[in-house]
């Protein structure tokens, strides 16, 4: 009988642990316009392998209250034709949060996009780590960097 109650005693007490855990799985958003700012810091451009009108670009944007999240930059450079994207990625503060995926989308012609991950809090006067991105097309995903960037004081 006491083994009975101490094995059930364990099981919940293992649910409840389970539950209470964070959760590091990122989410799926959609795609926004892209503004920059000053506080803005992005990685050199990168044409994808399978459509070279696409490019692409990670950017850090800082704030001063000591958070930072990364921005997927997208462009369509084509001037006739829509490109579709099976996926993007941001890579970027994964203990605290800040990855996330990016839904398909349709990228019109001419057209600029970014797919933003969560801002993060890493605190004033910080580094952050680097910021990775990738973007999958047709199946091929490539990938691009930004260096890691100093909160503001």
């Amino acid at each position: 009988m006491q083994r009975r109650v101490m094995t059930l005693f364990a099981v919940v007490v293992s649910l409840f642990l389970l539950s209470t855990a964070p959760s590091y799985a990122s989410e799926t958003v959609g795609w926004k316009p892209v503004a920059t700012t000053s506080n803005w810091s992005c990685g050199a451009y990168i044409s994808h392998d399978v459509r070279s009108a696409v490019r692409f670009r990670a950017c850090i944007v800082t704030n001063a209250s000591g958070g930072a999240q990364t921005v997927l930059w997208v462009e369509n450079k084509s001037t006739a034709y829509d490109e579709y994207i099976d996926q993007g990625r941001v890579v970027f503060e994964s203990q605290l949060g800040g990855d996330v995926w990016c839904k398909p989308s349709n990228l019109a012609y001419g057209g600029t996009a970014g797919c933003y991950a969560p801002t993060v809090p890493v605190g004033k006067c910080s580094r952050t780590t680097s910021a990775t991105v990738e973007l999958k097309i047709q199946g091929v995903t490539r990938s691009a960097t930004a260096a890691g960037q100093y909160t503001p004081c």
